[in-house]
């Protein structure tokens, strides 16, 4: 019996590990075209691969042998037959001739076939074997377990010690509306300690949200709280309570502990994802130095612990934070790739078995959440138990100032042919481009949707829909000369041609405390008609500095603005003319610049301007702030550059970001400088350090 559960176990960890790496090649090749949340839901089906059984024989581990087909069929019936004779052969007489003469047919038809009765029987013996490796596998099993159950057990008995129920009004006011946001019922305990130095949440049937005694200014309290109850609310700790289990029961298979780790990650990206979708850019631009802020600190939790934490890795903090503003506009042929893409993954998947066809689950466009976004049954399941909807989204009441140019803006035309202006702008779903589709939108101002400059008179096919809720909306066309044309104000199906004439066209949304739903819009043009074309006047602007780079006629003021628009390499290029200019930057503009560039590149054009002299060394706190975005040359450059100053502190701290080389000529610098190792401290580094390095320090 154990043979066969352990068989079926193998079966399923083959399987589900097969379906795994099939998930990391697509998304690999596809990451931009899928939401975090379709990558945080699509391990489901890695989960659903593990846990259905498969009531198939196993039969890889035979020798395949080549043999035709009708050889191999008269092979089976040979064997058959002497199955059943070794069965019955107790009981019969040694001596009965119609037995010697088939023995002896057997041992002919056997020489004739081209192999040996034993050629068919697998490579390991029949005997022992897999009934051991079954008891092997459960006692690995028990003991995955009850190790993860002390280590959970040892955590939050550490973080109860000494924790205490958060009874302040403010703290308590800031969950309560975040809760209400997010139409949660029941609100989590509260509870702060000086054992932890970043939020968690932990518990499973009765989740409570732990704060740090040092929560930081009171106004990030709703984007921590936002955080940590979208966690609540998606049943996270219930996932990863599932795979850890699922990796007690298949602790031999390594290829799932490297999924494991791309879940965690992937549960904190999706849920920043839904956080990100309801801050405005100031908003972001703090979300983001909230994880900045928590990155300083020493948080540390095994992935071991099922347990939700703002910043599990530290490693994890680059992707997290590009992935901050970075709402890519999808194309037709975008959004078309990646349901093939959807499709067939799940089709792989499902042949991904020791028999095919077992899981396989339909896929069908997600309509009421992500616009782009391609799901499974799983996905769908997931979605039911978040119960989040547009009309959840629409039931809330709209906040505006009526003495603002945003409100004024909608009977003002000289408002709306200028500058966007907004103070609400959120969106429940939202794919831009050329086909607009929105199925919820808050708007209290002008927000541009498609601006191009037209060499010549050009006319455009625009397609409008779209129902309010409350207060005004309206489509409107702005021409060079100022003048603005309205496009659709009732809402109702339209078809309009627009003429762009010569110069900068605009065309708006433009809302006065509106509640709009089922926005849709679609422009037929060529871009090629048009000298450019931009889809918002971020865009546009990064655009015009995008061509003002290549002259080297750049401020910082205006990169730094405009970072999260522009591509990677773009502001790497800017930095570079900023650092030739001898331009300097604080510790958060420097952060920003490097996280949102391309890092590597960045970072080596910062060590080579240090190394120069263009710009001064950084002090130790700069660099240890930036370690995680730099590669191991340019973060070796600055170390040295830091020269005599160099201490042990900083070489402790940047040694895990280091190559071995690296790392024993930063420490050759600093032994040089007339330092010496004391025993704790050469304890602390030799883990980093090779042995030939070791020998040399010791002498």
């Amino acid at each position: 019996m154990l043979k066969q559960i352990f068989l079926c176990i193998l079966s399923l960890s083959l399987s589900g590990a097969l379906t795994g790496l099939l998930v990391l090649l697509i998304r690999s090749a596809a990451k931009r075209l899928l939401s975090k949340r379709w990558n945080y839901y699509i391990w489901l089906l890695v989960i659903g691969r593990l846990m259905i059984p498969v009531s198939v024989e196993i039969d890889f581990w035979h020798i395949t042998l080549p043999i035709s087909a009708n050889e191999a069929q008269k092979a089976d019936e040979i064997l058959k037959q002497t199955e059943t004779l070794d069965e019955t052969e107790k009981t019969e007489s040694a001596g009965n001739a119609g037995t010697g003469n088939f023995l002896e047919l057997t041992e002919q038809e056997a020489q004739k076939t081209g192999f040996e009765r034993t050629s068919i029987n697998p490579i390991f013996p029949e005997t022992d074997f897999w009934q051991l490796a079954g008891i092997l596998w459960i006692i690995g099993a028990v003991i995955s377990f009850l190790i993860k159950i002390k280590d959970y057990r040892k955590f939050t008995n550490y973080v109860k010690k000494d924790w205490i129920q958060v009874l302040d009004v403010h703290v308590l006011d800031a969950e309560e509306n975040v809760c209400r946001r997010l139409h949660m019922g029941k609100l989590p305990k509260v509870f702060e300690t000086g054992a932890i130095s970043g939020p968690i949440t932990i518990g499973l049937f009765h989740p409570v949200i732990v704060l740090p005694k040092e929560k930081g200014e009171i106004t990030q309290l709703p984007m921590i709280f936002h955080h940590e109850l979208v966690h609540v609310k998606r049943k996270d700790l219930w996932y990863k309570w599932i795979y850890q289990i699922l990796l007690c029961i298949h602790w031999f298979n390594p290829m799932l502990y490297l999924i494991g780790r791309r879940l965690n990650t992937d549960c904190e990206l999706s849920c920043d994802e839904a956080v990100l979708a309801c801050l405005t850019k100031d908003g972001k631009k703090a979300y983001g130095n909230i994880l900045l802020d928590v990155a300083q600190t020493s948080l540390s939790v095994s992935r071991r612990i099922p347990a939700i934490t703002l910043l599990e890795r530290k490693q994890d903090l680059k992707e997290r934070l590009k992935g901050i503003l970075q709402y890519k506009e999808k194309s037709g042929f975008k959004v078309l790739l990646s349901v093939f893409l959807a499709a067939g993954l799940i089709t792989l998947s499902a042949c991904s078995s020791v028999e095919a066809g077992l899981d396989s689950m339909p896929v069908h466009i997600a309509g009421e959440d992500w616009g782009e976004e391609y799901i499974s049954f799983w996905d769908e399941m997931a979605s039911w138990m978040i119960g989040s909807s547009v009309e959840s989204f629409l039931a809330e009441p709209v906040y505006v100032n009526k003495n603002g140019d945003a409100w004024r803006a909608y009977e003002d035309d000289e408002l709306i042919a200028g500058a966007d202006v907004t103070d609400q702008y959120h969106m429940y779903t939202y794919k831009g481009g050329k086909q607009i589709e929105c199925n919820g939108m808050f708007l209290n101002g002008t927000n541009s949707v498609l601006i191009v400059n037209a060499s010549k008179e050009t006319e455009i096919q625009v397609k409008s829909v779209f129902e309010v809720l409350n207060g005004k909306f309206k489509l409107v066309h702005v021409l060079p000369d100022g003048t603005v044309e309205v496009v659709n104000e009732t809402g109702e199906k339209e078809t309009s041609h627009i003429t762009m004439n010569e110069g900068r066209n605009v065309i708006k949304f433009v809302g006065q405390e509106s509640k709009v739903r089922d926005l849709k819009v679609d422009f037929s043009f060529h871009e090629k008609d048009f000298e450019t074309v931009f889809y918002s006047e971020d865009s546009e602007q990064a655009g015009a500095v995008k061509e003002r780079i290549k002259t080297g006629e750049v401020s910082k003021e205006e990169i730094m603005k405009l970072l999260y628009y522009m591509e990677d390499e773009d502001v790497s290029q800017a930095f570079a003319q900023l650092l030739k200019q001898g331009v300097t930057f604080d510790k958060d503009e420097l952060i920003d610049m490097i996280i949102y560039s391309d890092s590597e590149l960045s970072g080596r054009y910062y060590a080579e301007a240090v190394c120069s002299g263009e710009v001064e060394a950084p002090t130790e706190l700069v660099i240890s702030d930036i370690k995680y975005y730099l590669g191991e040359d340019s973060l070796e450059q600055l170390l040295l550059a830091l020269e005599d100053e160099i201490t042990f502190d900083i070489l402790y701290d940047c040694a895990p970001y280091l190559s071995r080389n690296g790392l024993e000529k930063c420490l050759t610098q600093y032994m040089e400088a007339g330092n010496q190792l004391t025993g704790l401290q050469f304890q602390k580094i030799s883990f980093y350090l090779d042995e030939d390095t070791l020998n040399k320090i010791k002498l």
